[in-house]
């Protein structure tokens, strides 16, 4: 049993090796910064030393070019052929109460995804916020009052969940691009107006409406809360 899971745990550290340089991170003390993740723990885990925590990983995933739920089933944490009716196995460590989502100020204008770059910081976030995605979170910090009507204020963090499609009306983390004023991500009410236009609505009267070009439109994702650090 003991050479059994000696063996995963050199498995696992021969895997993770290979995520971290693939997703761009040539050294274990590049990781570390970025992450919070101290480099002794990357190094024992990549040796097959020890064994990483769910809370270690959920640090861990936003950084590499792969999910939380792939490293907690490449830890053992989670069984690899999972359905919805799939449960932890008894002897699993409990999931992370918190995850490190990463904080972004603005979102480069026309970017496919999140640049790592654009990441200010990270907040520990209660899991039960994330769903089962807490790699597919953002937090954007707000600038200015264009959607006070909608109690979203200047320096407030909204935590975005990352998809594409959005119901009419939703308020969304948009990207513009093209010749168009505010080439940064922003909040708004989106509208689909036809094939070729969308609207994108603020909730203060001193903002006009914009009808955009679909093709200037790149949406990050959908407001799911609000909140303030004080």
């Amino acid at each position: 049993m003991i050479d059994k899971m000696n063996e995963q745990l050199k498995n696992f550290g021969l895997w993770f090796s290979k995520i971290r340089e693939d997703s761009g991170f040539k050294s274990q003390r590049q990781l570390s910064i970025f992450s919070g993740v101290s480099n002794t723990t990357i190094s024992r885990m990549e040796s097959g030393e020890q064994k990483a925590s769910p809370q270690t990983l959920g640090k861990l995933a936003p950084h590499l070019n792969c999910s939380f739920e792939d490293l907690m089933i490449k830890a053992g944490y989670l069984p690899c052929n999972r359905d919805t009716a799939a449960s932890l196995p008894l002897n699993a460590v409990e999931v992370a109460s918190t995850y490190a989502v990463p904080v972004l100020g603005h979102i480069p204008a026309g970017a496919p995804c999140i640049a790592r770059e654009s990441i200010e910081y990270y907040e520990d976030l209660p899991s039960k916020w994330l769903s089962s995605e807490p790699h597919n979170f953002f937090i954007l910090r707000v600038e200015g009052d264009s959607m006070e009507g909608a109690r979203i204020f200047d320096g407030d963090l909204a935590l975005i969940k990352k998809q594409r499609t959005f119901d009419q009306g939703q308020i969304c983390a948009v990207g513009i691009s093209g010749n168009i004023p505010d080439l940064y991500a922003t909040l708004k009410y989106v509208y689909v107006i036809d094939d070729e236009f969308v609207e994108l609505v603020p909730a203060n009267n001193k903002y006009p409406r914009k009808k955009v070009p679909v093709k200037f439109v790149n949406i990050f994702g959908i407001l799911k809360k609000t909140f303030r650090n004080h």
